[in-house]
């Protein structure tokens, strides 16, 4: 006797059955998929939540301090360009430590530290997940990443000749680190009047950063002049998006630095590749344009 045979109200009654049979199915694999769906949408939101919140806790401890250390070196580097012609940088290795070379020394100083801070938020981060972070965290992690870099990058000097073989104009990413350590001591970095006493009695391993700053020529050619005014204008960019209001550098300057460095940064179009691929090429664009247009 096939269903069609069976009696009306017995056929209904199996229809009945077995429709509730399939609802309540579907019911079960439905409420399984939306509670292993929910979990993990919930685990993943909180997973986010967190990573957000701990990178936001870690970078907030050397934030300021990575400020000031741009700011310190921003203003350098104003006082550089205004006073370069007078070499009080040039100083020959017999007069390294013969008198008081302030201005030598206090230039390696924050060079120093900056990179120092930048390692060291880097470094406190490696165990964090940076892709969940926020948009403004990003952009600050990026501007960290590329201040360390732009003394790494041989291929910024391609233009004024410089061979991927040479290395008297920038370091390597693990010697950096090295010299860096120079402004520690116990975990924190250590004031100028202790460094200097240090850099005097014991510099021969820091002498690449010595000599560094120490040969910088009053020529718009020259390789370091042309990194460290191509990180001067980063320092600016960074400062005006992340920095206090008295860490900014008004309008005013910005465009007499662009008309300034108009015609003295000889790396242009290495500087623009070398921000392009750090993902800051628009924000300091923003900025200096016209410094930087060919």
């Amino acid at each position: 006797m096939n269903f069609l045979e069976l009696d009306v109200k017995l056929q209904a009654a199996i229809v009945s059955a077995i429709t509730s049979l399939f609802i309540f199915g579907l019911g079960w694999l439905f409420k399984v998929f939306h509670e292993n769906y929910s979990l993990n949408y919930k685990l993943q939101k909180e997973y986010k939540f967190e990573q957000k919140k701990l990178l936001k806790e870690e970078i907030v401890k050397t934030k300021v301090p990575l400020l000031n250390a741009a700011e310190e070196f921003n203003y350098r580097m104003f006082n550089f360009n205004k006073n370069i012609s007078k070499g009080y940088h040039n100083i020959s290795e017999k007069e390294w430590f013969q008198t008081n070379q302030y201005y030598l020394n206090s230039f390696i100083y924050r060079f120093l530290v900056l990179i120092h801070f930048c390692i060291k938020t880097e470094e406190d981060l490696l165990s964090m997940d940076s892709t969940v972070a926020d948009e403004e965290d990003i952009t600050f992690l990026l501007y960290v990443k590329t201040f360390k870099n732009i003394f790494c990058e041989s291929n910024l000097l391609t233009e004024l000749g410089y061979k991927q073989d040479d290395d008297s104009n920038h370091f390597y990413r693990n010697e950096l680190k090295g010299f860096s350590g120079w402004v520690v001591s116990n975990n924190k970095v250590i004031e100028f009047d202790d460094f200097v006493p240090k850099l005097k009695y014991s510099y021969d391993p820091l002498r690449r950063v010595i000599e560094y700053f120490s040969k910088i020529d009053n020529d718009d050619k020259d390789k370091t002049l042309n990194i460290l005014r191509c990180t001067h204008l980063l320092s600016i960019c960074f400062l005006n998006e992340f920095g206090h209001s008295y860490q900014q550098t008004d309008k005013g300057k910005i465009k007499k630095l662009n008309q300034s460095y108009k015609d003295k940064i000889k790396i242009k179009a290495s500087f623009l590749n070398f921000l392009d691929d750090s993902k800051l090429k628009k924000k300091v664009l923003s900025n200096f344009k016209a410094g930087l247009a060919n």
